[in-house]
Protein backbone atom coordinates (compact mmCIF):
# COMPACT_ATOMS: atom_id res chain seq x y z
CA UNK A 1 0.00 0.00 0.00
CA UNK A 2 1.40 3.42 -0.99
CA UNK A 3 2.06 6.11 1.61
CA UNK A 4 -1.07 7.88 2.79
CA UNK A 5 -1.29 11.59 2.03
CA UNK A 6 -3.46 14.42 3.31
CA UNK A 7 -5.26 14.30 -0.05
CA UNK A 8 -6.19 10.69 0.74
CA UNK A 9 -7.64 11.79 4.05
CA UNK A 10 -9.59 14.59 2.38
CA UNK A 11 -11.03 12.12 -0.13
CA UNK A 12 -11.93 9.63 2.59
CA UNK A 13 -13.82 12.30 4.53
CA UNK A 14 -15.65 13.43 1.39
CA UNK A 15 -16.64 9.84 0.58
CA UNK A 16 -17.70 9.20 4.21
CA UNK A 17 -15.25 6.36 4.60
CA UNK A 18 -14.56 7.24 8.23
CA UNK A 19 -16.70 5.65 10.90
CA UNK A 20 -16.69 5.17 14.66
CA UNK A 21 -16.05 1.94 16.49
CA UNK A 22 -16.77 1.85 20.21
CA UNK A 23 -14.81 0.35 23.09
CA UNK A 24 -16.95 -0.44 26.15
CA UNK A 25 -16.36 1.19 29.54
CA UNK A 26 -17.34 -0.87 32.56
CA UNK A 27 -18.43 0.21 36.04
CA UNK A 28 -16.00 -1.67 38.26
CA UNK A 29 -18.45 -1.26 41.16
CA UNK A 30 -21.55 -2.72 39.51
CA UNK A 31 -19.80 -4.79 36.87
CA UNK A 32 -22.05 -3.41 34.12
CA UNK A 33 -21.64 -1.38 30.94
CA UNK A 34 -21.53 2.33 31.80
CA UNK A 35 -20.30 3.96 28.60
CA UNK A 36 -18.01 3.72 25.58
CA UNK A 37 -15.23 5.56 23.79
CA UNK A 38 -15.70 6.41 20.11
CA UNK A 39 -12.59 5.57 18.06
CA UNK A 40 -12.06 6.62 14.43
CA UNK A 41 -11.83 3.83 11.87
CA UNK A 42 -11.22 4.15 8.12
CA UNK A 43 -12.73 1.62 5.73
CA UNK A 44 -10.85 2.40 2.52
CA UNK A 45 -12.91 1.12 -0.38
CA UNK A 46 -12.24 -2.55 -1.08
CA UNK A 47 -8.94 -2.40 0.84
CA UNK A 48 -10.70 -2.90 4.17
CA UNK A 49 -9.85 -1.18 7.43
CA UNK A 50 -6.75 1.01 7.53
CA UNK A 51 -4.87 0.68 10.85
CA UNK A 52 -5.34 3.87 12.94
CA UNK A 53 -1.59 4.16 13.36
CA UNK A 54 -1.27 4.50 9.57
CA UNK A 55 -3.29 7.70 9.30
CA UNK A 56 -4.00 9.29 12.72
CA UNK A 57 -0.43 10.66 13.19
CA UNK A 58 -0.56 12.28 9.73
CA UNK A 59 -3.98 13.76 10.47
CA UNK A 60 -2.71 15.23 13.74
CA UNK A 61 0.56 16.56 12.32
CA UNK A 62 -1.15 18.18 9.34
CA UNK A 63 -4.01 19.65 11.38
CA UNK A 64 -6.56 17.77 9.27
CA UNK A 65 -7.66 15.94 12.41
CA UNK A 66 -9.87 18.94 13.18
CA UNK A 67 -11.72 18.51 9.89
CA UNK A 68 -12.21 14.80 10.63
CA UNK A 69 -13.51 15.55 14.14
CA UNK A 70 -15.96 18.14 12.78
CA UNK A 71 -16.99 15.90 9.90
CA UNK A 72 -17.72 13.00 12.26
CA UNK A 73 -19.96 14.94 14.68
CA UNK A 74 -23.16 14.00 12.82
CA UNK A 75 -22.15 10.33 12.94
CA UNK A 76 -21.40 10.62 16.64
CA UNK A 77 -24.78 12.28 17.28
CA UNK A 78 -26.68 9.57 15.36
CA UNK A 79 -24.78 6.76 17.06
CA UNK A 80 -25.23 8.13 20.57
CA UNK A 81 -28.95 8.71 19.90
CA UNK A 82 -29.28 5.03 18.99
CA UNK A 83 -27.37 4.03 22.10
CA UNK A 84 -29.53 6.33 24.23
CA UNK A 85 -32.64 4.55 23.00
CA UNK A 86 -31.20 1.12 23.79
CA UNK A 87 -29.45 1.94 27.09
CA UNK A 88 -30.38 5.36 28.52
CA UNK A 89 -27.85 6.92 30.85
CA UNK A 90 -24.59 5.71 29.33
CA UNK A 91 -21.84 8.26 28.68
CA UNK A 92 -20.09 8.14 25.29
CA UNK A 93 -16.81 9.94 24.67
CA UNK A 94 -14.85 11.05 21.64
CA UNK A 95 -11.30 12.35 21.34
CA UNK A 96 -10.42 15.96 20.57
CA UNK A 97 -7.05 17.60 20.10
CA UNK A 98 -5.83 20.95 21.40
CA UNK A 99 -6.24 22.29 17.85
CA UNK A 100 -9.89 21.22 17.85
CA UNK A 101 -10.55 23.25 20.98
CA UNK A 102 -8.46 26.25 19.90
CA UNK A 103 -10.15 26.30 16.48
CA UNK A 104 -13.50 27.19 18.06
CA UNK A 105 -15.64 25.50 15.39
CA UNK A 106 -15.93 22.29 17.39
CA UNK A 107 -17.34 24.13 20.39
CA UNK A 108 -19.87 25.97 18.22
CA UNK A 109 -20.87 22.75 16.42
CA UNK A 110 -21.39 20.94 19.74
CA UNK A 111 -23.45 23.82 21.11
CA UNK A 112 -25.68 23.89 18.02
CA UNK A 113 -26.40 20.17 18.23
CA UNK A 114 -27.10 20.37 21.95
CA UNK A 115 -29.47 23.32 21.50
CA UNK A 116 -31.30 21.51 18.68
CA UNK A 117 -31.64 18.38 20.80
CA UNK A 118 -29.49 16.29 18.44
CA UNK A 119 -26.95 15.57 21.18
CA UNK A 120 -27.54 14.91 24.88
CA UNK A 121 -24.91 16.94 26.70
CA UNK A 122 -25.01 14.83 29.87
CA UNK A 123 -24.38 11.71 27.77
CA UNK A 124 -21.39 13.23 25.95
CA UNK A 125 -17.75 13.34 27.04
CA UNK A 126 -14.79 14.99 25.30
CA UNK A 127 -11.39 13.40 25.92
CA UNK A 128 -8.27 15.58 25.74
CA UNK A 129 -4.69 14.40 26.15
CA UNK A 130 -2.49 15.66 28.97
CA UNK A 131 -0.03 17.14 26.45
CA UNK A 132 -2.86 19.18 24.92
CA UNK A 133 -4.03 20.78 28.13
CA UNK A 134 -0.62 21.51 29.66
CA UNK A 135 -0.32 24.53 27.37
CA UNK A 136 -3.87 25.74 28.01
CA UNK A 137 -4.22 29.51 28.06
CA UNK A 138 -7.13 31.66 29.24
CA UNK A 139 -8.97 31.29 25.92
CA UNK A 140 -8.57 27.49 26.01
CA UNK A 141 -9.85 27.35 29.59
CA UNK A 142 -12.77 29.54 28.64
CA UNK A 143 -13.86 27.13 25.91
CA UNK A 144 -13.65 24.18 28.29
CA UNK A 145 -15.75 26.10 30.81
CA UNK A 146 -18.36 26.71 28.11
CA UNK A 147 -18.59 22.97 27.47
CA UNK A 148 -19.00 22.29 31.18
CA UNK A 149 -21.69 24.96 31.37
CA UNK A 150 -23.66 22.77 28.94
CA UNK A 151 -22.96 19.77 31.25
CA UNK A 152 -20.69 18.06 28.71
CA UNK A 153 -18.20 15.81 30.54
CA UNK A 154 -14.46 16.44 30.11
CA UNK A 155 -11.78 13.78 30.55
CA UNK A 156 -8.01 14.21 30.69
CA UNK A 157 -6.62 11.34 28.62
CA UNK A 158 -3.24 9.61 29.11
CA UNK A 159 -2.99 10.89 32.68
CA UNK A 160 0.34 9.92 34.23
CA UNK A 161 2.50 10.26 31.12
CA UNK A 162 4.50 13.06 32.72
CA UNK A 163 3.16 16.16 30.99
CA UNK A 164 0.65 17.42 33.47
CA UNK A 165 0.77 18.76 36.97
CA UNK A 166 -1.74 18.71 39.78
CA UNK A 167 -2.08 22.45 39.27
CA UNK A 168 -3.18 21.93 35.66
CA UNK A 169 -5.72 19.30 36.68
CA UNK A 170 -7.15 21.44 39.46
CA UNK A 171 -7.28 24.60 37.30
CA UNK A 172 -9.31 23.07 34.47
CA UNK A 173 -12.92 21.82 34.72
CA UNK A 174 -12.24 18.13 34.16
CA UNK A 175 -14.77 15.61 35.39
CA UNK A 176 -12.58 12.54 34.78
CA UNK A 177 -8.99 11.42 34.31
CA UNK A 178 -7.95 8.39 32.27
CA UNK A 179 -4.86 6.73 33.63
CA UNK A 180 -2.30 6.05 30.91
CA UNK A 181 -2.71 2.56 29.52
CA UNK A 182 1.05 1.96 29.55
CA UNK A 183 1.11 2.31 33.33
CA UNK A 184 -1.94 0.07 33.68
CA UNK A 185 -0.49 -2.67 31.46
CA UNK A 186 2.76 -2.73 33.45
CA UNK A 187 1.05 -3.07 36.84
CA UNK A 188 1.64 -6.82 37.08
CA UNK A 189 5.33 -6.51 36.15
CA UNK A 190 6.25 -3.29 37.98
CA UNK A 191 5.30 -2.53 41.57
CA UNK A 192 6.39 1.08 40.98
CA UNK A 193 3.91 1.46 38.12
CA UNK A 194 1.22 -0.19 40.24
CA UNK A 195 1.93 2.31 43.03
CA UNK A 196 1.73 5.23 40.58
CA UNK A 197 -1.64 3.98 39.33
CA UNK A 198 -3.04 3.48 42.83
CA UNK A 199 -1.77 6.92 43.90
CA UNK A 200 -3.43 8.47 40.84
CA UNK A 201 -6.72 6.81 41.79
CA UNK A 202 -6.51 8.26 45.27
CA UNK A 203 -5.60 11.71 43.96
CA UNK A 204 -8.51 11.68 41.51
CA UNK A 205 -10.83 10.70 44.34
CA UNK A 206 -9.64 13.59 46.49
CA UNK A 207 -9.95 16.05 43.62
CA UNK A 208 -13.51 14.92 43.01
CA UNK A 209 -13.04 13.53 39.50
CA UNK A 210 -13.93 10.15 38.03
CA UNK A 211 -10.97 7.81 37.51
CA UNK A 212 -10.95 5.61 34.41
CA UNK A 213 -8.25 2.98 33.88
CA UNK A 214 -7.63 2.02 30.25
CA UNK A 215 -5.49 -0.76 28.87
CA UNK A 216 -6.85 -3.49 31.19
CA UNK A 217 -5.84 -6.78 29.57
CA UNK A 218 -6.03 -9.28 32.45
CA UNK A 219 -8.44 -10.09 35.25
CA UNK A 220 -5.61 -9.66 37.75
CA UNK A 221 -5.12 -6.01 36.78
CA UNK A 222 -8.89 -5.46 36.80
CA UNK A 223 -9.18 -6.86 40.33
CA UNK A 224 -6.29 -4.78 41.66
CA UNK A 225 -7.70 -1.58 40.18
CA UNK A 226 -11.11 -2.43 41.61
CA UNK A 227 -9.66 -2.99 45.09
CA UNK A 228 -7.84 0.35 44.84
CA UNK A 229 -11.13 2.17 44.30
CA UNK A 230 -11.04 2.74 40.53
CA UNK A 231 -14.54 3.46 39.29
CA UNK A 232 -14.43 2.68 35.57
CA UNK A 233 -12.35 0.29 33.48
CA UNK A 234 -11.64 -0.03 29.77
CA UNK A 235 -9.53 -2.57 27.92
CA UNK A 236 -9.37 -5.74 25.86
CA UNK A 237 -10.16 -7.95 28.86
CA UNK A 238 -13.67 -6.42 29.01
CA UNK A 239 -14.17 -5.66 25.33
CA UNK A 240 -12.36 -4.64 22.17
CA UNK A 241 -13.49 -1.74 19.95
CA UNK A 242 -16.57 -2.80 17.98
CA UNK A 243 -19.03 -1.40 15.41
CA UNK A 244 -22.14 0.29 16.74
CA UNK A 245 -24.48 -2.70 16.12
CA UNK A 246 -22.27 -4.90 18.29
CA UNK A 247 -22.24 -2.28 21.06
CA UNK A 248 -26.04 -2.04 20.91
CA UNK A 249 -26.26 -5.83 21.18
CA UNK A 250 -23.88 -5.77 24.15
CA UNK A 251 -25.98 -3.11 25.86
CA UNK A 252 -29.14 -5.18 25.36
CA UNK A 253 -27.56 -8.46 26.50
CA UNK A 254 -27.16 -7.57 30.16
CA UNK A 255 -23.65 -9.02 30.18
CA UNK A 256 -21.81 -8.47 33.43
CA UNK A 257 -18.23 -8.37 34.69
CA UNK A 258 -16.83 -8.66 38.22
CA UNK A 259 -18.36 -5.98 40.44
CA UNK A 260 -17.42 -4.94 43.94
CA UNK A 261 -17.48 -2.01 46.37
CA UNK A 262 -14.47 -3.01 48.46
CA UNK A 263 -12.37 -0.27 46.89
CA UNK A 264 -14.99 2.34 47.76
CA UNK A 265 -15.02 1.21 51.39
CA UNK A 266 -11.22 1.48 51.40
CA UNK A 267 -11.50 5.04 50.06
CA UNK A 268 -14.09 5.89 52.72
CA UNK A 269 -11.74 4.63 55.43
CA UNK A 270 -8.90 6.80 54.11
CA UNK A 271 -11.26 9.77 53.90
CA UNK A 272 -12.08 9.43 57.58
CA UNK A 273 -8.46 9.00 58.66
CA UNK A 274 -7.46 12.08 56.67
CA UNK A 275 -10.31 14.10 58.21
CA UNK A 276 -9.21 13.21 61.73
CA UNK A 277 -5.53 13.90 60.94
CA UNK A 278 -6.39 17.31 59.48
CA UNK A 279 -8.38 18.22 62.61
CA UNK A 280 -5.57 17.19 64.95
CA UNK A 281 -2.94 18.96 62.82
CA UNK A 282 -4.86 22.24 62.81
CA UNK A 283 -5.61 21.96 66.51
CA UNK A 284 -1.90 21.58 67.27
CA UNK A 285 -1.08 24.56 65.08
CA UNK A 286 -3.56 26.95 66.71
CA UNK A 287 -1.71 30.12 67.72
CA UNK A 288 -1.40 30.96 71.43
CA UNK A 289 -3.81 33.88 71.14
CA UNK A 290 -6.47 31.38 70.00
CA UNK A 291 -7.40 33.27 66.84
CA UNK A 292 -9.10 30.37 65.10
CA UNK A 293 -8.45 30.32 61.33
CA UNK A 294 -11.40 29.98 58.97
CA UNK A 295 -10.09 26.62 57.73
CA UNK A 296 -10.64 25.16 61.21
CA UNK A 297 -14.36 25.92 61.12
CA UNK A 298 -14.98 23.15 58.57
CA UNK A 299 -14.64 20.59 61.36
CA UNK A 300 -17.91 21.88 62.80
CA UNK A 301 -19.80 20.87 59.65
CA UNK A 302 -22.63 18.35 59.67
CA UNK A 303 -21.68 14.69 59.29
CA UNK A 304 -23.31 14.56 55.83
CA UNK A 305 -20.89 17.18 54.46
CA UNK A 306 -17.57 15.37 54.85
CA UNK A 307 -16.31 12.90 52.24
CA UNK A 308 -17.24 9.90 54.39
CA UNK A 309 -20.72 11.35 54.92
CA UNK A 310 -21.20 11.94 51.21
CA UNK A 311 -20.18 8.36 50.57
CA UNK A 312 -22.51 7.04 53.28
CA UNK A 313 -25.54 8.94 51.99
CA UNK A 314 -24.66 8.43 48.30
CA UNK A 315 -22.79 5.51 46.74
CA UNK A 316 -22.50 3.70 50.06
CA UNK A 317 -26.26 3.11 50.00
CA UNK A 318 -25.51 0.06 47.88
CA UNK A 319 -24.57 -1.57 51.17
CA UNK A 320 -27.69 -0.52 53.08
CA UNK A 321 -28.80 -4.14 53.54
CA UNK A 322 -25.77 -4.78 55.76
CA UNK A 323 -26.51 -4.23 59.45
CA UNK A 324 -22.97 -3.06 60.11
CA UNK A 325 -23.43 -0.36 57.46
CA UNK A 326 -26.44 0.95 59.38
CA UNK A 327 -24.35 0.85 62.57
CA UNK A 328 -21.93 3.39 61.07
CA UNK A 329 -24.37 6.33 61.31
CA UNK A 330 -24.40 6.77 65.10
CA UNK A 331 -20.62 6.93 65.77
CA UNK A 332 -20.10 9.07 62.68
CA UNK A 333 -22.72 11.58 63.86
CA UNK A 334 -21.23 11.55 67.37
CA UNK A 335 -17.76 12.10 65.89
CA UNK A 336 -18.91 15.25 64.11
CA UNK A 337 -20.77 16.49 67.17
CA UNK A 338 -17.50 16.14 69.05
CA UNK A 339 -15.66 17.97 66.27
CA UNK A 340 -18.16 20.84 66.53
CA UNK A 341 -17.55 21.04 70.28
CA UNK A 342 -13.80 21.18 69.73
CA UNK A 343 -14.22 24.06 67.28
CA UNK A 344 -16.55 25.91 69.67
CA UNK A 345 -14.16 25.37 72.59
CA UNK A 346 -11.21 26.63 70.57
CA UNK A 347 -13.12 29.73 69.50
CA UNK A 348 -13.96 30.66 73.08
CA UNK A 349 -10.36 30.13 74.20
CA UNK A 350 -10.79 26.93 76.21
CA UNK A 351 -7.82 25.49 78.08
CA UNK A 352 -5.62 22.88 76.45
CA UNK A 353 -6.79 20.28 78.99
CA UNK A 354 -10.41 20.82 77.95
CA UNK A 355 -9.52 20.47 74.30
CA UNK A 356 -7.59 17.26 74.99
CA UNK A 357 -10.57 15.73 76.78
CA UNK A 358 -12.74 16.41 73.74
CA UNK A 359 -10.01 15.02 71.51
CA UNK A 360 -9.90 11.83 73.58
CA UNK A 361 -13.63 11.39 73.07
CA UNK A 362 -13.26 12.09 69.34
CA UNK A 363 -10.63 9.34 69.17
CA UNK A 364 -13.04 6.86 70.72
CA UNK A 365 -15.73 7.67 68.14
CA UNK A 366 -13.09 7.53 65.38
CA UNK A 367 -12.14 4.01 66.46
CA UNK A 368 -15.78 2.95 66.27
CA UNK A 369 -16.15 4.47 62.78
CA UNK A 370 -13.12 2.55 61.54
CA UNK A 371 -14.42 -0.62 63.18
CA UNK A 372 -17.73 -0.26 61.34
CA UNK A 373 -15.99 0.25 58.01
CA UNK A 374 -13.86 -2.84 58.63
CA UNK A 375 -17.04 -4.67 59.54
CA UNK A 376 -18.55 -3.69 56.18
CA UNK A 377 -15.53 -5.20 54.43
CA UNK A 378 -15.81 -8.40 56.46
CA UNK A 379 -19.56 -8.67 55.77
CA UNK A 380 -18.92 -8.34 52.02
CA UNK A 381 -16.25 -11.03 52.21
CA UNK A 382 -18.55 -13.40 54.10
CA UNK A 383 -21.40 -12.72 51.68
CA UNK A 384 -19.16 -13.42 48.70
CA UNK A 385 -17.94 -16.72 50.15
CA UNK A 386 -21.44 -17.87 51.04
CA UNK A 387 -22.67 -17.13 47.53
CA UNK A 388 -19.80 -18.99 45.92
CA UNK A 389 -20.54 -22.03 48.07
CA UNK A 390 -24.28 -21.91 47.36
CA UNK A 391 -24.10 -21.44 43.58
CA UNK A 392 -22.96 -24.02 41.10
CA UNK A 393 -22.99 -21.48 38.26
CA UNK A 394 -21.22 -18.14 37.89
CA UNK A 395 -23.06 -15.71 40.19
CA UNK A 396 -24.13 -12.16 39.55
CA UNK A 397 -22.07 -9.34 41.08
CA UNK A 398 -22.24 -9.44 44.86
CA UNK A 399 -19.33 -8.14 46.90
CA UNK A 400 -16.23 -8.94 44.91
CA UNK A 401 -17.71 -11.98 43.14
CA UNK A 402 -17.47 -12.37 39.38
CA UNK A 403 -20.72 -11.67 37.55
CA UNK A 404 -22.38 -14.06 35.15
CA UNK A 405 -21.09 -13.13 31.72
CA UNK A 406 -23.39 -13.34 28.77
CA UNK A 407 -26.45 -13.50 30.98
CA UNK A 408 -29.58 -12.67 29.00
CA UNK A 409 -31.08 -10.08 31.31
CA UNK A 410 -32.28 -6.54 30.65
CA UNK A 411 -30.28 -3.51 29.64
CA UNK A 412 -27.44 -2.46 31.99
CA UNK A 413 -29.45 0.20 33.75
CA UNK A 414 -32.10 -2.37 34.68
CA UNK A 415 -29.49 -4.55 36.35
CA UNK A 416 -28.00 -1.93 38.64
CA UNK A 417 -29.84 -3.37 41.62
CA UNK A 418 -27.56 -6.42 41.47
CA UNK A 419 -24.82 -4.38 43.09
CA UNK A 420 -22.87 -5.20 46.20
CA UNK A 421 -24.82 -5.95 49.35
CA UNK A 422 -28.22 -6.57 47.66
CA UNK A 423 -30.11 -3.39 48.60
CA UNK A 424 -29.36 -0.27 46.60
CA UNK A 425 -32.27 1.97 47.44
CA UNK A 426 -32.01 5.52 48.63
CA UNK A 427 -29.02 6.77 46.65
CA UNK A 428 -29.05 10.03 44.78
CA UNK A 429 -26.47 9.14 42.17
CA UNK A 430 -25.54 5.89 40.46
CA UNK A 431 -22.27 4.06 39.87
CA UNK A 432 -20.23 3.94 36.76
CA UNK A 433 -20.87 7.46 35.40
CA UNK A 434 -24.58 7.10 34.67
CA UNK A 435 -26.33 10.45 34.53
CA UNK A 436 -28.44 11.23 37.63
CA UNK A 437 -31.48 12.01 35.49
CA UNK A 438 -31.31 8.61 33.83
CA UNK A 439 -29.97 6.36 36.59
CA UNK A 440 -32.58 4.24 38.34
CA UNK A 441 -33.28 4.83 42.01
CA UNK A 442 -31.68 1.48 42.69
CA UNK A 443 -28.29 2.59 41.40
CA UNK A 444 -26.61 5.27 43.55
CA UNK A 445 -23.88 6.96 41.55
CA UNK A 446 -20.28 6.06 42.43
CA UNK A 447 -18.58 8.87 40.62
CA UNK A 448 -15.73 10.24 42.73
CA UNK A 449 -17.28 13.64 42.19
CA UNK A 450 -19.91 12.54 44.70
CA UNK A 451 -17.27 11.17 47.03
CA UNK A 452 -14.91 14.06 47.25
CA UNK A 453 -15.88 17.73 47.32
CA UNK A 454 -15.30 19.14 50.82
CA UNK A 455 -12.42 17.82 52.86
CA UNK A 456 -13.37 15.86 55.95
Amino acid sequence: MSAITVADLEGALARREFTYWYQPKISMVLGTLCGAEALIRWRRGDQGLVPPGAFIPLAEESGFITEITLGMLDTFARDTAALEREAPGLITSFNASARDIEDGRLLEALERRIERGELVAEATEVELTESAVIVADASFRGRLNRLRAHKVHLAMDDFGTGYSSIETLSALPFTAVKIDQGLVRRMEQSEKDATLVETSIRMGHRLGVEVVAEGIETEGVYRRLQAAGCGVGQGYWMGRPMPLPELLALAASGRSWPGGARGLVHMATLDHLEWRKALVDELLMLPPDREVPASFLRFAADSSECRLGRWYHGPGRQLAALEVYQDLAAPHDALHACGARIVAAARRGARVDDLLRELDELSLWSTQVIGCLHGVEHAMLLGARSLRQACSVAPVAVGDVTGARGEAAGAPQRRASRAVGASTSGGSQGPGRRRPSEAPASAPRTSPASLAPPSG
